[in-house]
């Protein structure tokens, strides 16, 4: 639950931050990989948590994970400029990738199937309760005592993390603790070039994204080159997947229906619209509201509250009804009705109102992860929940990525044309000013209050509309997963659980 908490507080403390990381080291246009350095090597480590555990054991497991996280933040903490913390992220990452994904396989080890449901609202209430420490405090530090401070606080919980897990997280019932070593007959039942060629294949892809539109152009030989790698890989590990002889990351043979694609794309349509929901809002806030580091992150408080009550209805549900169809229907709705009631979102809402405008989001969420995560596992068997759970994190995760990368890529782009033909339009200003507007602009937000007057007016303009069509993309997704929700019954597939 330590680590449940981390991973809330860690998501959320990022999100309210990355504006006033990017502004001090001048380089906003480079600040979403604060975040998406993270989500790379999460998500490129996190399918690989469920099948190593199954080999070498949950304890080794858990200490890696938590160690390592609380290795990451204290070197963000001490990050002299903006590649350096970017490397960091990229390290706390590969912990936290197993943060969550091994505090629910754990739980899943020791608990009833019958007794789950209110256990994941426990687990979902801490990750609410870290998510809205996180948005809450995150802005507050980093006024306050510096943005450093967000990254040393969550150094002492990972520590303390490592302590419980030695003290009380045992291994898996069936494991043979006599393979405490890394032997040749463990070595053998480990998927490692599985493993190797998925990392490759996943952090590929996801710096195709991360720096597309960005650090390259999308023509770029150099990212089309490494996006055919990318593929290409994928490809090598599904190959690998379908014959290996260990334990496999991702058991491909066993996910082959419709039922399974429909339910892996509804999260990764579900795991892009809550980054990019978060990513975007403290940006609008701050934009658009006029808000400072410290009060968007408060803003994110209190609507931070419904997800984890959505956890409980959900658990509450799960255990009384086991009402989980009607709960994935009722969570995803709710998310994208949230996620369209956020373009409501304007200076003349009154705070009260604002607050209920983001808490739908939130809700749903809360109701749509834990649901669509035990429909994944239920359908798969309690013998395969390990992989079943990393596999449903993984698209998550990607999907997360793909969010954040939107929200910026939209952002960015739009708002370097809106702003390049507005001041050419209606502004007497030469190509070489125009120029020196938009790179400062996109490097630093800051930057903004420096210009005159009807400029910073029209720039603000653009910049509002580039967050509404950001907004606007990422709702549309949101719609579309509840599509699928519909497609899954309409097709009415059954998984493939013989293998």
């Amino acid at each position: 639950m330590t680590n449940v908490f981390l991973s809330g507080f860690d998501g959320t403390v990022t999100a309210s931050t990355y504006t006033v990381i990017g502004n001090e080291f001048n380089a906003a246009n480079l600040a979403s990989w604060i975040t998406t350095s993270y989500l790379i090597t999460s998500t490129a480590f996190q399918p690989l948590y469920g099948s190593f555990s199954d080999v070498i054991g949950r304890r080794k497991c858990c200490f890696f994970a938590s160690g390592t996280f609380a290795l990451g933040c204290l070197g963000c903490s001490l990050a002299p400029n903006i590649m350096t913390l970017n490397l960091m992220r990229a390290l706390t990452g590969i912990g936290g990738g197993g943060l969550i994904t091994l505090s629910t396989i754990v739980n899943s080890d020791v608990i009833t199937p019958r007794k789950r449901g209110l256990f994941q609202a426990v687990q979902n209430l801490l990750l609410g309760f870290g998510a809205v420490c996180g948005a809450s405090f995150g802005g507050l530090i980093a006024s306050n005592f510096g943005w450093r401070w967000c990254f040393i606080l969550q150094v002492p919980p990972s520590t303390l993390a490592v302590y419980f897990g030695y003290k009380y997280i045992r291994n898996q019932a069936g494991f043979d603790e006599s393979n405490h070593h890394l032997n040749g007959d463990v070595l053998t039942k480990i998927d490692l070039k599985g493993s190797v060629v998925l990392v490759l294949a996943l952090t590929f892809q996801l710096c195709v994204l991360t720096m597309g539109g960005n650090e390259f152009a999308w023509s770029d030989y150099r990212l089309i080159l490494i996006g055919i790698l990318g593929i290409a890989l994928l490809g090598y590990f599904i190959h690998i997947e379908l014959h290996t002889t260990a334990k496999p990351i991702i058991p491909v043979r066993r996910f082959k229906s419709s039922f399974t694609v429909l339910l892996l794309a509804q999260n990764f349509l579900l795991g892009l619209c809550a980054y990019a929901y978060l990513f975007a809002l403290p940006l609008l806030f701050h934009i658009v509201l006029g808000d400072s580091t410290s009060r968007a992150g408060l803003r994110l408080a209190i609507p931070s509250l419904a997800t984890p009550i959505g956890g409980i209805i959900t658990g509450v549900v799960m255990n009384k009804y086991g009402l989980l169809k009607q709960l994935v229907y009722c969570g995803t709705f709710i998310m994208a009705l949230g996620n369209f009631m956020s373009l409501l979102i304007s200076p003349n809402v009154p705070n009260w109102l604002l607050d209920l405008l983001l808490m739908p989001s939130n809700l749903g969420q809360g109701m749509a992860y834990p649901s669509s995560l035990f429909t994944f596992i239920f359908a798969y068997g309690n013998q395969h929940q390990a992989t079943s759970t990393s596999t449903i994190y993984l698209s998550r995760s990607i999907g997360g990525v793909f969010g954040v990368t939107s929200v910026s890529v939209i952002i960015q782009a739009f708002l370097k044309y809106k702003v390049t033909h507005d001041l050419q339009e209606f502004t007497d200003l030469k190509n070489h000013e125009i120029n020196k507007i938009v790179r400062a602009i996109t490097k630093s937000t800051d930057a903004i209050n420096t210009l005159a007057p009807e400029i910073k007016t029209l720039v603000l303009n653009d910049y509002e509309r580039a967050i509404r069509l950001s907004q606007l993309f990422f709702s549309t997704c949101c719609g579309v997963a509840f599509i699928l929700c519909l497609l899954r019954d309409i097709l009415r597939s059954k998984p493939n659980n013989d293998q």
